[in-house]
């Protein structure tokens, strides 16, 4: 029945009854009812009266208002980038020199003998440490000993017929001090180049004869004809020759290569072994000729060792006068300690030298640079935004880039920071989080100061 308030047009009426009625048992009557009720429902719903339109305005409103409800809770809900910053410096931008090289020693020698004859011992084998001095084999001495007994008697002959003679002599000293004189005068003419060889030899002649005439070498004389000149000379010899039958080590170091066993008969200048003191090598590098120009004694050089994977900070000691004609390089010297011995002679090396120092730079890390439109930027923060500046740069090394000006408005300065990560799809404004604020990375900060000077 309808409801005497509605009118024939509106459905709503039906709508109501129907949702009162019981649908009869019967799965057929309760499915057809269902279908019925859906398509009443749906009409019910369309309806063009006022009601109808009211609804379709406040849903407009709802729509409205939800929109803009959302539009501010995606603004409160802007999600910030986590970024690594480091901060602007103003300092010091050291530009490097290249080069490879190898390291050697300067302290090894191959021992050899200074005498000849049978070897009775050996007393290292290779890779033992020795001290300066120390016994490294033996050579029989009787020989060696047999002629210093020889020369002892030699001199004692000639002592007695010093004693024989009983002649007294008396040396001019004056006379020999004077010759002492003229000898260093003529000496110190010649290397002067004020005379010539033949012209000093002369010269020498004549002053020794003189000398010798006024009594000067009356005692070598005495000595020449009695014998004692040469049996004091032979003397030292075989004493010297004797001494030379103990091989010693000339300084500390390892052993190596020793090839000789005991009962060998060895001949003047046979090679015993070879001693290496590692305790401090030098590593020479060859430096392209044009990069000479700038190039000092003192200055600081990062030395990469590949095999052991060390990097060594140490300083320019020597630059070669000579530079080869083949290469166009000049050799560098780096000396350096090597207490733990891990490093060895032979080893290749690749040399870093501060071939340049440009002092009062103000620069960012490298990583900080980006290149957008073909134009280099950085991203400076502000607070918790991320602000883009486009920059001009000049020199850079491995590790920082010079600004030489800043556009758009911006401003940069030491102690300010700028972002090193998580750049590459940034915005200007976007909001950021800090990760991590990098230290500075500065392979010279230990040879430089703020103004770029080295120690």
């Amino acid at each position: 029945m309808l409801n005497p308030s509605q009118t024939a047009g509106q459905p709503v009426g039906y709508c109501v009854v129907l949702s009162r009625i019981r649908p009869p048992a019967g799965k057929l009557l309760r499915g057809l009812l269902t279908i019925a009720f859906a398509i009443l429902v749906s009409g019910c719903g369309g309806g063009t009266g006022d009601g109808g339109a009211s609804d379709s305005t406040g849903a407009g409103a709802d729509s409205a208002a939800a929109d803009s409800s959302g539009g501010a809770k995606l603004k409160k809900k802007e999600k910030a980038i986590k970024v690594n910053v480091a901060e602007v410096r103003r300092g010091g931008l050291v530009m490097a020199i290249h080069a490879d090289g190898a390291i050697r020693t300067p302290r090894s020698v191959e021992v050899r003998t200074k005498v000849a004859g049978e070897l009775l011992d050996v007393f290292v084998r290779d890779g033992d440490r020795v001290t300066a001095g120390q016994l490294l084999a033996q050579i029989d001495q009787r020989e060696y000993a047999l002629s210093l007994e020889e020369s002892r008697y030699r001199h004692f002959q000639a002592l007695s017929q010093i004693a024989a003679e009983d002649d007294e002599f008396t040396v001019n000293h004056e006379a020999l001090s004077e010759f002492a004189g003229q000898q260093k005068q003529l000496e110190s003419q010649y290397r002067r180049g004020e005379l010539s060889r033949e012209e000093f030899q002369a010269r020498m002649l004549e002053a020794e004869l003189a000398a010798l005439e006024d009594g000067a070498f009356r005692q070598q004389v005495f000595e020449k004809r009695t014998g004692m000149a040469e049996a004091r000379v032979a003397e030292e010899r075989a004493k010297l020759n004797l001494e030379n039958t103990e091989i010693r080590a000339p300084f500390a170091g390892v052993v190596q290569g020793m090839n000789v066993v005991q009962g060998e008969i060895i001949t003047l200048g046979s090679r015993i072994c070879s001693i290496y003191n590692n305790d401090r090598l030098e590593a020479t590098v060859n430096v392209l000729e044009a990069d000479l120009g700038n190039l000092e004694r003192g200055r600081p050089v990062l030395l990469a060792v590949p095999a052991t994977g060390d990097t060594l900070r140490e300083k320019v000691d020597v630059i070669s006068p000579h530079l080869d004609e083949a290469s166009r390089t000049c050799e560098v010297i780096v000396r350096f300690d090597n207490p733990e011995g891990r490093l060895r002679p032979g080893m290749f090396v690749q040399a870093e030298i501060a071939g340049w120092i440009y002092p009062d730079r103000l620069q960012v890390p490298k990583a900080a640079v980006l290149t957008r439109d073909s134009r280099p930027l950085v991203f400076k923060v502000v607070e918790d935004r991320a602000q883009w500046l486009y920059v001009d740069i000049g020199l850079e090394n491995e590790d920082w880039v010079e600004i030489l000006k800043v556009h758009s408005g911006g401003s940069l300065a030491a102690g300010e920071r700028v972002v090193v990560s998580d750049h590459l799809t940034l915005a200007h404004e976007a909001k950021i989080k800090i990760r991590r604020t990098l230290p500075p990375q500065d392979r010279w900060n230990l040879f430089t100061d703020d103004a770029g000077r080295t120690p």
